[in-house]
């Protein structure tokens, strides 16, 4: 089955999946919306979409009408009640969300890529006493640098090191008060650096001697016991209603 990249086929609907664009300069949304009425015949592009009735899959298709209503990864706009807030593109620095919403500690400048986020993990923070999970997930964008054959990613001044395409970087890393864990999948190295004239080493798995940098919570023991208990009340609300 070939790639559909860039087009798409994940309806746009909160909490938001967001993916990169084709050449990695912005994270991107798929524009695949309901319309009000069916599409005619020749814009339909669908048969079945996963969790839409049959009778409503016509009503399908991309937001952009010079686009033939086919959809596409397109890079979009962060709105707070319909005011501006910052835009999708990776290289400018004033797209850097503000330090306590920036639960994928991504970094927005001349040296940064957008890089997708695995599977379903939704990035996680965490303090001794607290702990929240972040909807929106799918991608984001992240300093990298093209050194030695590989291709290596930057996260809160720490280098994580790719092998292959398939690996995924797990992060566990403290800031602003929280550690943040979630994971990056490393890109292909060709895909990224050889436009840089680096020519890249062979794929490989990543050596057992490899150790990435990890930082963990250093919990007292009376934070402990009061995470606990809050744990035990929270369980006792849910039995009461149940």
């Amino acid at each position: 089955q070939k790639p559909l990249h860039p087009f798409c086929d994940k309806i746009k609907r909160d909490p938001l999946q967001t993916e990169c664009s084709q050449d990695r300069q912005s994270v991107a949304l798929c524009n695949l919306v309901s319309h009000e009425i069916s599409l005619p015949l020749q814009f339909r592009h669908f048969e079945s979409l996963p969790g839409v009735p049959d009778e409503r899959v016509s009503t399908y298709g991309g937001s952009v009408v010079l686009a033939d209503y086919c959809p596409y990864v397109q890079e979009f706009t962060w709105k707070s009640k319909n005011r501006f807030v910052r835009g999708s593109q990776c290289v400018y620095p004033d797209n850097n969300p503000v330090a306590e919403l920036n639960f994928a500690l991504e970094e927005y400048g001349p040296y940064s890529r957008c890089f997708d986020h695995p599977g379903h993990r939704r990035w996680l923070e965490r303090t001794c006493e607290h702990r929240r999970r972040w909807e929106h997930w799918g991608s984001g964008c992240y300093e990298y640098i093209c050194y030695d054959g590989r291709v290596h990613l930057m996260v809160q001044n720490h280098t994580f090191t790719c092998y292959n395409s398939s690996q995924d970087i797990e992060i566990s890393l403290l800031a602003n008060g929280w550690l943040h864990e979630g994971a990056i999948r490393c890109p292909d190295c060709r895909d990224v650096c050889e436009n840089e004239g680096m020519r890249c080493r062979p794929p490989r798995p990543a050596p057992p001697s490899v150790r990435y940098h990890r930082d963990t919570l250093q919990c007292s023991a009376q934070a402990l016991a009061q995470a606990r208990l809050l744990l035990l009340l929270s369980l006792s609300v849910v039995w009461c209603l149940t």
